[in-house]
């Protein structure tokens, strides 16, 4: 008989996995990583409340463990064994192809992203949202006026792609965007 895991039970897994993958992460003032981990879940949490369509113990697995492959020691098939190919195939297209340029790197992930799952959509909307408060509330010396501008032209670019998929996460990039538009 296959245990029964309900959506709660999906989500605390992926969590638990996330914060022992990230435990060594941390931003350079400290802060731990699984900050913004969870801006991103509550991030998305909030979506729900403006789309059912979304599969909430999908997409807050993925929001907790988004950044798994690209920034720990995580591999693709130890979160296929753990948490099946849907979520795992949602966290590889989130995950940047290092072997590409900067530019290129957006460009691959959001084709990925938008082969995949409407989730995985949601959680990048939330992911730029999440990196943009970090940038506008904490300083950190990678932040440059440029590096700055080039996040806002990718933001957009982003939004574009797929705002779509949550028009409540979309508002909020584009009103972060519009602040960005001012520094």
């Amino acid at each position: 008989m296959e245990a029964i895991i309900t959506p709660e039970l999906l989500i605390e897994q992926a969590k638990e996995f996330a914060l022992a993958s990230h435990s060594n992460h941390f931003y350079p003032d400290g802060r731990p990583y699984f900050f913004h981990l969870e801006s991103v879940s509550n991030l998305t949490k909030q979506a729900t409340l403006y789309d059912s369509s979304l599969d909430e113990g999908t997409l807050l697995s993925v929001s907790y463990l988004h950044d798994s492959i690209e920034d720990t020691q995580v591999r693709y098939e130890d979160i296929v064994a753990l948490f099946g190919y849907e979520i795992a195939n949602a966290v590889a297209s989130l995950t940047k192809d290092k072997t590409l340029s900067k530019k290129e790197q957006i460009q691959d992930s959001l084709d990925r992203i938008l082969l995949t799952s409407k989730e995985a959509q949601v959680v990048k909307l939330a992911d730029r949202i999440s990196n943009l408060y970090q940038t506008l509330l904490h300083t950190d010396t990678k932040w440059t006026s440029q590096y700055k501008e080039y996040y806002r032209q990718e933001s957009l670019f982003i939004n574009k792609a797929l705002g779509n998929s949550s028009h409540f996460l979309s508002k909020k990039l584009t009103a972060l965007i519009k602040i960005y538009n001012r520094i």
